[in-house]
């Protein structure tokens, strides 16, 4: 196992994402956008139409079916034939993490060649943020944060990271269904208690134990999705032996219950 490979994939699960949906829109013959500067990421997948995007020095030609990433704090432009767009701005808010697009942003591609699965998760976050209600929101970043982590999970400079932080992580990824004590954890990477918590907090923002959590809920997510697993099954299988303290816990992160979550999962396999 390549763990800081492996580990970039969980830093970016530490990065809530605060997304506004733009719709999908369809534009005129000869359109073009002006050259402008925005405070959030756009991702946008171009359904229809062919182009060209300008982003900070960098220019990119595209035709549809493709994805554009314009960055956040770079001016930028579009400008097209037939083109429909679906749009979803990404925004990080909380001070005490990382953007990840932006530490991308200098080797990330405008037009980047992603994987078709990527298409229905895209579609997933537009549909729940046009709910317009709470519940719909957190499910549109959830969504979204799934979306970015398997387009550019593996591509996040891990390198960046304290490199015992690095192994901290791998490690509490291949004991996600075991308990954990933070000695344990300290003696693998050699330090202290103290000082891993203290690097914890310093680069991730979370304690060692809040970022165990989140790993475990957002395998819990994942389990669910792919389908073939109960929320029973997976709340034991990832360490949680009170099942209302795990179903208490995944509704808070994630805006929605295991179950809905494995019921939508089945309903999108109904042929």
């Amino acid at each position: 196992m390549n763990l800081r490979q492996d580990s970039s994939s969980l830093f970016l699960d530490q990065i809530r994402a605060r997304v506004t949906v733009a719709g999908i829109q369809t534009m005129p013959a000869g359109w073009s956008l002006p050259r402008r500067t925005l405070p959030c990421h756009d991702i946008i997948h171009v359904l229809a139409g062919t182009g060209v995007a300008r982003s900070g020095a960098r220019r990119a030609a595209f035709r549809a079916p493709a994805w554009l990433v314009l960055p956040a704090r770079e001016a930028h432009s579009l400008s097209g034939e037939g083109l429909r767009l679906a749009v979803v701005h990404v925004a990080w808010t909380t001070p005490d993490q990382r953007d990840a697009l932006s530490l991308l942003a200098p080797d990330l591609p405008l037009s980047p060649a992603l994987p078709a699965e990527l298409d229905r998760l895209f579609e997933h976050a537009i549909t729940a943020w046009l709910q317009h209600s709470a519940a719909g929101s957190a499910s549109a970043n959830r969504w979204m944060e799934l979306w970015l982590t398997r387009a550019f999970g593996d591509r996040l400079p891990a390198s960046r990271l304290d490199p015992r932080l690095v192994d901290a992580l791998a490690w509490l990824h291949r004991h996600l269904g075991t308990p954990v004590r933070l000695d344990a954890l300290a003696r693998f990477v050699g330090l202290s208690a103290a000082h891993l918590r203290s690097l914890f907090l310093r680069q991730l923002g979370n304690s060692p134990k809040r970022v165990l959590q989140e790993l475990r809920l957002t395998q819990a997510y994942a389990l669910l999705e792919a389908g073939g697993t109960t929320a029973a099954d997976a709340a034991a299988r990832l360490g949680w032996r009170d099942r209302s303290a795990f179903n208490k816990s995944f509704r808070r992160r994630f805006g929605c219950s295991p179950g809905s979550v494995r019921r939508r999962t089945a309903s999108d396999l109904v042929v």
